[in-house]
Formats: C-alpha cells, sequence, structure tokens
C-alpha cells in the first residue's frame, strides 16, 4: 500500500527516517509519554467507562501498561488516544463495534507516523487506507456508500490537546512507572 516505507535495497523511504540515523530503529517510534486512562477518554471524546468496556473487551487495549488486576493503573500511548478518537468518530457515524474493531486492528499496524497521513474510508464491510486524493476518488467512484474519518486530522487535534494534559514520562520503563505511582499514592 502507498504510504508503507518502501525497502529498496536497505533504503528507508525518507519520510521515516531521522536525518543522521543510518537505521531505522524501533525505540524511533517508541512512545515518549504515557496517558492516564482519565486523560485518553477526556482527550478521545468518550466516557471512561467505554475506555474501560473496550479496554476488558480488548476492542482496544492500552499499548504501555495494560491492565493488571485491580489497582493497577493502564497507560495509554498518543497512538492508542488517536485510536479512541478515530472509534469514537467511526461510532458517532452510526458505525456497529464489529467494523469499528475491524478499522482498529487495521490502524494498529501503521505506525504513530503513519497515522498522520491517513484518511480511512469504510463501505461496512471493508476498511480501506487512502493516502492519496486519487485514492479517495476511486472508491467514492465505486458507487458504494462509504464514510472517511481522517485520521491525520484527528492525529493534530489530539496532539494539540494532549500538551495541555497531564503525562507520564516514558524515561523510565513500565516497571518504574509502576512503581514510581505506589510512591505518589
Amino acid at each position: 500500500m502507498s504510504g508503507d516505507a518502501q525497502d529498496a535495497g536497505g533504503f528507508v523511504d525518507v519520510p521515516y527516517a531521522v536525518q543522521g540515523e543510518l537505521f531505522v530503529s524501533d525505540d524511533m517510534h517508541a512512545p515518549r509519554r504515557g496517558y492516564r486512562g482519565s486523560v485518553a477518554s477526556k482527550v478521545a471524546g468518550i466516557t471512561y467507562r467505554q475506555l474501560d468496556y473496550w479496554a476488558r473487551r480488548k476492542i482496544l487495549e492500552p499499548s504501555i501498561t495494560p491492565s493488571r488486576g485491580s489497582g493497577s493503573r493502564r497507560l495509554y500511548s498518543f497512538k492508542d488516544v488517536v485510536m479512541l478518537a478515530v472509534s469514537k468518530r467511526l461510532l458517532d457515524a452510526g458505525v456497529n463495534l464489529q467494523n469499528v474493531t475491524a478499522a482498529v486492528m487495521f490502524l494498529s499496524h501503521r505506525s504513530t507516523a503513519q497515522l498522520e497521513h491517513v484518511t480511512i474510508m469504510c463501505d461496512g464491510a471493508h476498511v480501506h487506507e487512502c493516502t492519496t486524493s486519487d485514492q479517495l476518488l476511486e472508491l467514492l467512484e465505486s458507487g458504494k456508500a462509504m464514510f472517511a474519518v481522517s485520521v491525520g486530522s484527528l492525529w493534530h487535534q489530539i496532539e494539540h490537546a494532549l500538551e495541555a494534559e497531564d503525562h507520564v514520562d516514558l524515561a523510565y520503563d513500565a516497571d518504574d512507572v509502576d512503581r514510581f505511582d505506589r510512591q505518589s499514592d
């Protein structure tokens, strides 16, 4: 699909590399901040109850620190919050939870950087990634009823909203975050 890094003899498409890096590192896209469930739900526009339900049903679990039982705190990444917001928009458009789950699974296979440039379209049965206006036009010309969500637009809205919210600095690993939580309570 377009939008993916192209592997051409070991070279990586420039938008996904950092100047000065010879090789793309998984750490390059690792989250640097984590957000509590209360922040994630607020910024995504869903209730904490919805967030909890989706996590327990494994529809959208926090990627940094999943729940480990009573008293543990979930920690969501920026990408998680974007996907929560996309889910909210799809539900608001009347999409059923099964198709929302399919869209979440589809987006989970994209990097955070890739999500900034994606619009998803769904015809009720399939989720399509669109990164160019030609792809959007082709799907619209199919004659099928479609709905679209500009993931990139939500990406920027979420980024702006999270700037003013509390976060956990992920310079620590997940075990350190749990220890920090216990010390600060």
